[in-house]
């Protein structure tokens, strides 16, 4: 014979299972909402890479939503040494990114331009083996990279042992370095330019399907929280009497 289920419900229980079942479900949807951003934002990611390329004439005309924007220069690259940004790690080693200046003929403004990575030479007071580019006039294609990383805020002369070795990649830092005017943002390099180095470079470090898993998580501890306080609060006598 089935007995009744009885109602025993602890306040306290009753309290903390709301709001873990209410924080748990909010979680969740919150990643939801993440992952439908990352959506959009590899979207237009990938319409603007795909546009045709802009002129350095065309890109200075604009002062917002730059990032992305893909960009044909011709000129050539200054002859001073190369900067190298520091802490840099692509496929376990630990290297730099190259940062030269390239200075655009038709408009004579100079662009930053990332090439990529170079890895560390056996010392740190060893300046690393750059691959040289050509000096004479040349075009080059890349994409304009606005960080919304804080850079640190160093001044001119601040080199690390003189080999050219930096913190930051703001081109608004290193142009005190430098002692120029630079566009106010980096141009990456495209992979298929003869002088491209080695990169990772990503969009978005949390991928959309990363957040789905997310909300799954979040979803099935909200879940749990459920299954036990059912377990806790509706007891059958006979399980009440085999716990005592």
């Amino acid at each position: 014979m089935n007995r009744p289920l009885q109602l025993n419900l602890n306040w306290k229980m009753s309290v903390f299972s709301s709001v873990c079942l209410i924080g748990f479900i909010c979680l969740g949807f919150w990643q939801l909402e993440r992952a439908d951003e990352k959506v959009e934002l590899l979207k237009r990611h990938e319409a603007r890479i795909n546009q045709a390329p802009l002129s350095s004439a065309e890109l200075l005309k604009l002062s917002e939503a730059v990032d992305g924007l893909p960009v044909k220069l011709s000129g050539n690259y200054q002859a001073q040494p190369a900067l190298l940004r520091d802490n840099v790690v692509l496929g376990g080693r630990v290297g730099f990114e190259v940062l030269q200046v390239f200075t655009d003929s038709a408009t004579n403004q100079a662009f930053l331009v990332d090439r990529g990575f170079v890895p560390m030479a056996a010392t740190r007071l060893i300046r690393p083996l750059i691959p040289p580019t050509d000096r004479g006039e040349l075009s080059l294609q890349g994409h304009v990279y606005v960080s919304t990383a804080v850079d640190a805020q160093f001044g001119a002369g601040e080199l690390v042992d003189e080999l050219g070795i930096v913190q930051s990649t703001d081109p608004l830092i290193l142009d005190r370095v430098l002692n120029m005017t630079l566009y106010p943002h980096l141009i990456r390099l495209v992979a298929e330019d003869p002088f491209a180095l080695p990169r990772y470079w990503i969009v978005t470090t949390v991928s959309p399907d990363k957040h789905m898993g997310y909300a799954v998580q979040w979803f099935l501890m909200a879940f749990a929280v459920l299954i036990a306080f059912g377990y806790f609060t509706f007891r059958s006598p006979l399980r009440e009497e085999e716990t005592r």
